[in-house]
């Protein structure tokens, strides 16, 4: 499947119905397949680190999120289709897994939060085939034990919810010991359905300066803006000296 590049890293330029109809497809195949959704982050991470970035590479779906990657994609003449939040989509593969009548494991999160979450989506998805849970916390000693049991859980859909970068290392180190058909990395949104964090990623006349003036007003996101930053200067630098 072609995919087009911000920065040099990989995302695939789809819309919600064609996602969910290529996850779908997914279980036609003998393959394991992964999808991720693109930040800023980790999108920075993958230029600085060769194992993410061969992560992202062969990943089967990355999904472009958040506003500055949807206004990198624009300023860049690769606008994306559909401005997609995860947490909305997520919800839609759960609901897909139960008219598919497949298995899913949830795992990461605070153990409060995994537990609150999980209630809530099954208040909104009463079908769903949950074969099995675990919360982020468990001692190295535990590892084998979790591994096993999830691979003899054997889902068809298992969402890690580590945060990045600890997601993606965690199914680069163990990807063939869970046997699962689709993994599907959700950073935070354990914390989104357990009304715990917000998070928006709808644009509406989206401003550079005016946005970056907010990141910069704002103290706590004194960090952010060292990443933001250089991301905007890469960018313009990309659109100067690159034509693809």
């Amino acid at each position: 499947m072609k995919k087009d590049r911000i920065l040099g890293i990989p995302f695939n330029n789809l819309n919600e119905e064609e996602i969910l109809k290529q996850i779908e497809s997914f279980f036609n195949d003998d393959r394991e397949h992964t999808v991720l959704f693109l930040s800023v982050p980790l999108l920075i991470k993958a230029r600085r680190n060769k194992p993410i970035r061969v992560f992202l590479e062969e990943a089967d779906l990355v999904i472009p999120s958040g506003k500055w990657i949807y206004w990198a994609a624009d300023f860049l003449g690769k606008p994306v289709r559909q401005k997609i939040d995860p947490s909305s989509l997520v919800k839609r593969i759960l609901v897909q897994s139960t008219n598919l009548n497949k298995k899913v494991y949830i795992f990461g999160g605070k153990q409060n939060s995994m537990d609150i979450a999980i209630e809530n989506l099954k208040k909104e998805i009463p079908r769903l085939f949950l074969i099995g849970k675990h919360s982020r916390k468990y001692r190295i000693s535990e590892l084998d034990d979790l591994l096993y049991a999830i691979r003899k859980a054997s889902p068809d859909y298992f969402f890690i919810g580590l945060g990045s970068p600890e997601e993606e290392y965690w199914i680069i180190n163990h990807r063939q010991k869970i046997n699962s058909k689709v993994v599907v990395l959700i950073e935070s949104l354990i914390d989104v359905y357990s009304g715990k964090a917000r998070r928006s990623y709808y644009l509406r006349n989206f401003d550079v300066e005016k946005a970056v003036s907010r990141e910069i007003a704002n103290p706590h996101r004194f960090k952010r803006i060292f990443l933001i930053l250089p991301f905007i200067l890469m960018i313009i630098i990309e659109k100067i000296f690159w034509k693809n």
